[in-house]
């Protein structure tokens, strides 16, 4: 490896953290690129990199997280961020991707996984910008589902739209990111007595979210695993009557079509 390469590797080291030996005491290739009088004073110039890099990365962090940042207060944020980086080094180019393992990191971190909010708070933020930044697909229209033949009904199979997500939160996470965002940070974190279902999804230019009911989330997790019209109607019957089932059915695709939720028909 050539001298310039072993250089910029023990610095990349050194604001990385990833070599502590490094970090402890000025050594190897770096020492004599470095212009200083003493180790501490080389030290120090090293570590306005080093610092600079892990606070971009949690003023990244922030960004993606304004909500889950403003409820734990800014020295909690800052607690959670950093212990994230620690954990989880950017191994992205496009920073807009590493904050992505932020729920799972609440979830399983002993200092963190005591408060299941703060992941479901983290959960819901980020599936908002994911649906906020799906790619541009076609909708189908109720004129293209009114098109379809009646002998086809049975059959007919749909594909979700790009931007649709679904969630399965155990708190009251998204009554509190709407008090935040609305200025009224009075909700309080508790569970709730059954998970709740919620939709996420990018209508025009915003993303938007409801929750669903115990029959619609069933429904909607059918349709999305290939389920066909027919197929969907059974499976109702165990929400409501055989004499319903097909209307209720109807209803909700229509629902789902309105809110822009389906990309393509399929018949066989």
């Amino acid at each position: 490896m050539s001298s310039l390469a072993l250089t910029e590797s023990a610095f990349q080291g050194y604001v990385l953290g990833m070599d502590s030996s490094i970090a402890g005491d000025i050594t190897g290739e770096i020492s004599g690129e470095i212009v200083g009088e003493s180790d501490e004073f080389r030290r120090t110039r090293l570590d306005i990199y080093r610092d600079a890099y892990r606070l971009r990365l949690i003023e990244v962090l922030g960004n993606d997280y304004p909500v889950l940042k403003s409820f734990t207060g800014d020295e909690g944020f800052e607690t959670i961020a950093t212990g994230y980086i620690a954990a989880h080094p950017s191994v992205f180019r496009n920073v807009r991707w590493f904050g992505a393992a932020i729920p799972a990191f609440l979830c399983e971190q002993p200092g963190h996984a005591g408060r299941p909010v703060l992941a479901d708070l983290a959960l819901f933020e980020w599936t908002l910008g994911l649906a906020f930044d799906s790619p541009d697909q076609h909708a189908v229209d109720f004129a293209e589902v009114a098109a379809v033949a009646p002998e086809a009904w049975s059959d007919l199979r749909f594909q979700a739209h790009a931007s649709l997500h679904v969630l399965e939160l155990g708190t009251n996470a998204v009554a509190i990111w709407k008090a935040i965002e609305g200025d009224e940070q009075d909700a309080m974190p508790e569970a709730v007595s059954e998970p709740v279902t919620w939709a996420i999804w990018r209508k025009e230019l915003s993303p938007y979210f409801r929750s669903l009911a115990p029959d619609e989330a069933w429904a909607l997790a059918a349709m999305r695993d290939g389920a066909s019209f027919g197929e969907i109607c059974e499976g109702l019957c165990d929400f409501v009557t055989e004499d319903v089932a097909a209307l209720r059915a109807a209803q909700l695709l229509r629902g789902w079509v309105d809110e822009g939720w389906i990309a393509r028909l399929e018949l066989s």
